[in-house]
């Protein structure tokens, strides 16, 4: 292992925070030079562009100095992963990694959540694939750290982010984890990873995307999992979508799962409208209920939620601003309870 790797992951860690971290006029600043971005291609107004394979600046183009800082925390995370990457990938067999191997869907996120009548929460999230040459086509490698619940039990990015912003006292601890991904066939994927490095989980994977014409389109996931200390369980996701127009539409989202850890079916559900703003901004307007089954209350918390997201710089750095009012009842005993909740975010895609 090369001896300036991990003074070389702080120096990245450390960047990357001062960019987030940055005053209002810097973010004002760089929200302005957003607008200049690269468009990306027509998508679901809810849908966020890949992140470009490579991205530097101009040669003798003048820029400040916070977004020399930018440019070159994103530099330095993304030359780490690589560095980890080949690494990896030279335990699996001889052939470079620039014969096929690739870095995609990196993301950092730092996020501060307030929950009327709660502590504070603030999160540091990443995750990363990376495509290795000697693991041929078809494998992949996956690191990042998330919440150890969503991640076992395979559900929609969409409904843990809203989960986070409106359910509280149900969050398990972050964690750290590792794995490898085979897709089987052009619907089934299977992963086996470790969470915290020594506890094991699986998962396998079937998603079907059905375009009912031109502007309707139905996505159907099941995922069946078995992890150390939470048993054998599965998740079903159906996502309903229908386009007005090429920046609104509207989008119903169901997931449930039963599992051996759960009495009943843990559920959720979203009814939203989405408006795109340019290429890269969108607000989203959403109506959302969930609960469990077999609980004395079935329904636990509904609320609205309301975000605003856009970039900050170019099309890789995004912030985005949340806030919700909800109404919980854990109890028969108890009244339902209306309480507000706020976010705020940011997104470094590498």
């Amino acid at each position: 292992m090369r001896a300036d790797f991990f003074p070389r992951c702080r120096l990245v860690w450390v960047f990357v925070l001062v960019g987030v971290l940055l005053g209002t006029d810097v973010l004002s600043g760089l929200a302005n030079k957003a607008h200049g971005a690269p468009g990306a291609a027509a998508q679901s107004p809810q849908a966020v562009p890949e992140v470009p394979e490579q991205d530097t600046l101009q040669p003798g183009k003048s820029e400040d100095e916070d977004v020399v800082i930018l440019e070159e925390s994103r530099k330095e995370v993304r030359e780490a992963t690589e560095w980890a990457a080949r690494r990896v990938d030279s335990w699996f067999g001889n052939i470079p990694f620039e014969e096929g191997g690739k870095i995609s869907k990196g993301r950092i996120r730092l996020r501060t959540i307030w929950r009327e009548h709660d502590e504070v929460d603030v999160n540091l999230r990443f995750r990363v694939r990376m495509t290795l040459p000697n693991l041929q086509d078809k494998a992949h490698v996956f690191i990042g750290s998330e919440n150890e619940r969503d991640l076992v039990r395979g559900r929609p990015d969409t409904v843990t982010e809203q989960q986070r912003l409106l359910r509280e006292n149900k969050q398990d601890d972050d964690t750290f984890f590792a794995g490898i991904g085979l897709n089987l066939l052009d619907l089934l994927s299977f992963s086996v990873g470790l969470r915290d490095l020594h506890k094991p989980y699986v998962k396998v994977r079937y998603i079907y995307t059905w375009q009912i014409d031109a502007r309707n389109e139905l996505e159907f996931t099941e995922t069946g999992f078995w992890a150390l200390d939470d048993g054998f369980g599965a998740t079903t996701s159906v996502d309903y979508e229908h386009a007005f127009s090429p920046v609104l539409s509207l989008r119903w989202l169901n997931s449930g799962t039963v599992s051996e850890e759960d009495e009943g079916l843990d559920w959720f559900s979203s009814l939203g409208l989405y408006r795109r703003f340019g290429e890269l901004s969108l607000l989203s307007g959403e109506l959302i209920a969930d609960g469990e089954t077999g609980n004395e209350v079935d329904i636990e918390e509904y609320g609205v939620l309301v975000k605003w997201r856009q970039p900050l710089y170019r099309d890789w750095l995004f912030v985005e601003f949340s806030t919700g009012h909800y109404w919980v009842r854990e109890k028969l005993a108890d009244d339902r309870e209306g309480k507000w909740a706020l976010g705020v975010g940011v997104q470094m895609n590498f």
